[in-house]
Parts: structure tokens; sequence; C-alpha cells
């Protein structure tokens, strides 16, 4: 027996769930992610080996990196570069819901994150790096 799931449904039945899986494999994983409630940032991290591709769903997303700040809404698409620090900023009324895309290790060095622990942080004062 096969089980179907909307995960954007999932998503929104569970948004205490901060990373909801879709599919991994040993060279590319899927995700909704990162439904961040409204006024939180993730903090400034990068990939060692890990590319991404974020997709938002439903509100707004402001993705801060080293030079330039980009504001995301609905259907918009930004690529991440491994090693180029990024942070992710519920900035619109609601909270964020994303598609996330990525490799999940190059040349078998597993995924990465640095920092390794995640941290979200109010917007009071947002950091723009």
């Amino acid at each position: 027996m096969v089980e179907m799931k909307n995960p954007i449904k999932e998503a929104r039945a569970h948004p205490e769930i901060r990373h909801l899986s879709l599919w991994r494999t040993k060279l590319a994983y899927a995700c909704m992610g990162d439904q961040l409630r409204t006024g939180i940032q993730d903090d400034m991290h990068y990939h060692e080996n890990d590319d991404h591709i974020f997709m938002v769903l439903e509100g707004e997303c402001t993705v801060r990196t080293a030079h330039k700040e980009f504001v995301l809404k609905q259907h918009d698409t930004v690529m991440l570069e491994s090693k180029k620090p990024y942070r992710l900023c519920t900035t619109g009324k609601e909270r964020s819901l994303l598609l996330g895309l990525g490799s999940a290790g190059v040349n078998g060095v597993p995924r990465s994150r640095v920092p390794d622990v995640a941290s979200h942080t109010p917007v009071h004062d947002p950091l723009v790096a």
C-alpha cells in the first residue's frame, strides 16, 4: 500500500516541525522547511558542501547574505551556493513556508552547517552582515 500525503497540509497541521523531510538520497534531498513564525530569523550560517534552492510557497521571507538582501514572496526562488553565508528571516505578516532542495553532500562528504547548532532570534534588532 502506498500512502500519499500533501506536504503543505502536513506542514500546516504541524507548525511545531521546522523541517519536514520529503525525500533524501545520498546525492540530494527535498524538504518543506523554515516554517518560521513571523518576527523570527535564522542565524547567519553556511554549508561547506551543500548548495540550496528555496522557493517560497506561503508568506514572505527575506534572505540576507554578506552583501545583499532579497525579499522573496510566493513562488520566488533563490539559489544559495555552498560556502556562502546566509540568513533566513520571516518578514511578512504570516509565517513563511519554503520548499528547500539541495545536495546531500559532495564526493561522499556528509552535509554540513556552520555553525552546527541552529538559533532563531527575534527580528527586533535584525543583524545584516
